[in-house]
């Protein structure tokens, strides 16, 4: 090689030499995978049943509903009143009470027939006369009774009855062909609908010589004796 070749090309070969090396590239920081939340826990749209409430159970061999009273009642047996229920300290003095028309029988025990709706049917209209003519003579004038008006309201509903069979009674008689019947009545405050009095009872004419009819005319007179001892200050 030619001398001044040689001599051009020693400086370029130093320049290399000391010409510094580029950078190496940094290092690339690892990309965090994006953080996906939770999907929420599925839920019902379907409310939750409602526990269902225990209904007072049927006494009186199932007549007597506490129920078509009101719930709370604590009815007491007793001789002249099967069973009953007077608010503390209640006083009818100076009172009207209004003897509205009985509903409709309610008949609530299975099984009786045609005879049997049309004896409820008839003591329901016959039977409001019979109780305001009783407690009339019981109150004496210290409260007042009647069919049309009053402060107070008493009503009442038929839930059984027996046509009974006069036949058997002649024929066979310790009870067979009985006929039976049973109510309940209350008094209530028509201005706020509170129960005043609650009574549920039953009548049994057993012998040929009475009939259903008789025994509540009777039962009227003891029912109002007991109203006027319990209710009259």
């Amino acid at each position: 090689m030619p001398r001044f070749l040689i001599v051009l090309m020693g400086p370029a070969l130093c320049l290399c030499a000391q010409a510094p090396l580029p950078p190496a590239p940094e290092p690339t920081a690892p990309v965090a995978a994006p953080v996906v939340a939770p999907a929420p826990l599925a839920t019902s749209t379907t409310p939750t049943p409602k526990a269902a409430v225990p209904k007072a159970p049927l006494q009186d061999d199932g007549l007597l509903d506490p129920s078509w009273f009101g719930e709370g009642i604590a009815f007491t047996k007793g001789d002249d009143v099967d069973f009953f229920w007077i608010k503390p300290g209640l006083d009818l003095t100076g009172r009207s009470l209004h003897m509205r028309p009985w509903e409709d029988p309610a008949m609530l025990r299975k099984g009786r027939d045609g005879k049997d709706n049309a004896k409820a049917t008839e003591l329901t209209d016959s039977f409001p006369g019979m109780l305001r003519g009783a407690l009339t003579g019981a109150f004496n004038g210290r409260a007042k009774v009647s069919r049309t008006e009053g402060d107070l309201v008493l009503t009442g509903r038929f839930v059984d009855a027996n046509a009974g069979s006069k036949a058997a009674k002649w024929l066979i008689g310790l009870g067979a062909g009985s006929e039976t019947a049973t109510w309940d009545l209350k008094v209530l405050d028509p201005k706020t609908g509170e129960l005043l009095l609650a009574v549920h009872h039953r009548a049994i004419s057993g012998t040929a010589m009475s009939n259903i009819q008789d025994k509540l005319v009777k039962w009227a007179d003891k029912f109002a004796s007991f109203v006027a001892v319990r209710a009259l200050k």
